[in-house]
């Protein structure tokens, strides 16, 4: 469309190029974020496929790694009262290390020594102290099996009537799984007198043989997993131990061993019943989903058809029943805020509050607004950044450079913006234009909420995969009660009514206006151009403006939109960009006695 006439008759030369390089810039502005939008988005498809990708087929990283794929300990009390362990880790590398670490807590009363490791009967060499410690053994993706043997001195407690070996041969300090862990417990002689029992990941595990040699064969551990070892036998099998206490010890063990063979019991059967219980309580959580998902499905289908009985759609522009800025906020997804700024600049350019005051200027004529966003907004420009009569848009010049005072500039812009902003949301929510459904929303949350005691119980008695079924329907649903708002009958006429209008804003044409600009043209042409669907050049052929003589009142509007959101759409820039511009703890724990330990590699 050839502005040309118009702009040398009514506007001067000066506004045809202020025009012209504004409309150019605006075309670059509109490239470079549809640029940046196509970018985003091959951006997240790619991290979407890469993500089904790592979920489908699993591959294992690049970086070095190695796992403990055998774990044995054998232990053989002796009768001075001090045990004489050998382990056998068996690791798997995939990657050059230089060997493997043991972490080794001795119980307090006792300590390790002698601590020696060898493959295949060669020797290694060991490295460290305080229970750290690490075994030279180069290796590179190969299978390596390394004997390590120490002694732990007085690990054997002697009471008057029995001796017990109660022991942490890891906890939760350990960083690494283990695979197929099994310990052995050997007592000084064959005996028959033998209590044992294990707790945390070694609770019921225990199985002792005829000759009282107890085994725990514990099969896969996960790091941070305690699994303590207790076993008492007849004190008489230690003549050359010193007596630790000349209490008895066998009531307590043999009551420590009823609770752990009931605790076990109870912890089987409710195992069970959650396995059993678990697919009703999964199949009720969904059909709730379901339901409520129907439910809302439904009272949205009546609230349209009630909304599009109460606001038909309009012969030309809908009826104003909110501000042009906010219903553009309410009705457009995604809207840029510099769109709804230069609506609602030239809204106060129509409504009278402000006129125009040379190329890129304006002057304030009356601050008695209609909204109280509309009086914001002459804060933020012509207080905040203009001289109080008058805003010029070279005024924003302030929020650009790299001075100190930039920052100070910046802070107040977006303290205004964010005044101005919060203003129009609350004549939004002033107009109850979303609500109800405060009985689902209620018993949703409800229901999800209730859904983590189950799962408390899952994880508890080793239902894993219940427990992570549960999580999505519990997630779900109370997310759904916080966030669901449906929209009201209002909420849905004026959105229909608007997305119609929008809809239909590209096909007008000059036949479909007159020669008067009234108001309904105006919030017509001010709506069109703040949601970038009123194309000048379509309006208006260009043989009509040379035919007639003149360009209609209706185009004033589009240089003046063109270069305000040219020259707001700069600040916000200049503002994000100064924004952005500007702006190993140890824990306890341990085995029985503050001991146990762990494994790993370096």
């Amino acid at each position: 469309f050839d502005l040309e006439p118009f702009i040398w008759a009514d506007l001067g030369e000066e506004t045809y190029r202020r025009s012209n390089i504004s409309n150019f810039e605006t075309i670059i502005v509109d490239i470079r974020n549809r640029k940046k939008g196509v970018m985003d988005v091959k951006k997240t498809l790619l991290s979407v496929v890469m993500l089904v990708l790592l979920i489908v087929f699993p591959i294992p990283a690049f970086a070095e790694d190695f796992t403990i794929k055998d774990f044995k300990i054998d232990a053989q009390l002796e009768t001075d009262g001090n045990v004489q362990v050998k382990e056998r880790l068996t690791y798997e590398f995939d990657g050059s290390f230089n060997g493997i670490t043991r972490d080794l807590y001795p119980k307090e009363g006792s300590k390790i020594s002698d601590l020696h490791a060898e493959e295949n009967g060669k020797s290694l060499k060991i490295e460290g102290n305080d229970g750290s410690y690490k075994i030279h053994r180069k290796a590179k993706d190969e299978t390596v099996a390394i004997e390590l043997t120490y002694t732990i001195v007085e690990g054997v407690e002697k009471y008057s009537d029995m001796a017990q070996f109660y022991w942490p041969f890891f906890d939760d300090r350990n960083e690494t799984d283990f695979g197929n862990v099994m310990i052995t417990i050997r007592p000084p002689e064959v005996t028959n007198d033998v209590i044992a029992m294990g707790y945390d990941a070694a609770r019921g595990l225990e199985k002792t043989d005829e000759e009282g040699t107890v085994v725990f064969n514990l099969g896969e551990i996960s790091a941070g997993t305690n699994a303590d070892v207790r076993i008492g036998v007849d004190e008489a099998l230690f003549p050359g131990s010193l007596q630790t206490s000349d209490q008895k010890i066998r009531p307590e063990l043999e009551k420590e061993q009823a609770s752990l063979a009931a605790a076990q019991a109870r912890y089987d059967k409710m195992h069970k019943l959650s396995g059993q219980v678990a697919p009703f309580i999964f199949g009720s959580a969904v059909l709730l989903l379901l339901l409520i998902g129907v439910y809302v499905m439904r009272t949205e289908n009546k609230c349209r058809e009630k909304a599009a009985l109460d606001y038909p759609e309009a012969y030309f522009v809908p009826e104003e029943i909110m501000s042009l800025p906010s219903t553009l906020r309410y009705t457009v997804l995604h809207v840029e805020s510099t769109q709804i700024q230069t609506t609602a600049l030239l809204d106060l350019l129509r409504k009278g509050y402000i006129e125009r005051d040379g190329e890129d200027a304006f002057r304030v004529i009356s601050r008695d607004t209609e909204y109280e966003h509309e009086r914001l907004l002459i804060e933020w420009l012509f207080d905040g950044f203009g001289n109080g009569e008058t805003f010029s848009y070279s005024d924003l010049d302030v929020l650009e450079g790299d001075k100190i005072s930039v920052q100070q500039e910046v802070n107040k812009y977006n303290t205004l913006q964010s005044a101005w902003e919060k203003s129009i949301k609350e004549e939004i929510d002033e107009n109850h234009l979303k609500g109800g459904g405060k009985g689902v929303r209620v018993l949703s949350v409800i229901a999800g909420f209730l859904l983590i005691a189950p799962m408390i119980a899952f994880g508890i008695y080793d239902q894993p995969m219940w427990l992570l079924f549960l999580i999505f329907p519990s997630l779900i649903l109370v997310l759904f009660g916080f966030l669901y708002a449906p929209q009201t009958v209002k909420g849905h006429g004026i959105q229909y009514q608007w997305e119609a209008f929008r809809k239909r804003l590209p096909e007008v044409t000059e036949a479909d206006l007159n020669d008067q600009l009234d108001d309904e043209q105006k919030r017509a042409v001010i709506f069109g151009i703040g949601t970038k669907t009123l194309n000048e050049n379509k309006l208006f052929e260009s043989h009509s403006v040379y035919d007639r003589g003149f360009v209609p009142p209706i185009m004033y509007y589009f240089p003046i939109g063109t270069l305000a959101y040219t020259q707001l759409n700069r600040a916000d820039s200049a503002v994000a960009a100064s924004s952005s511009s500007s702006s190993s703890v140890s824990g306890g724990g341990g085995g029985v006695g503050g001991g146990g330990g762990g494994a790993g590699a370096f």
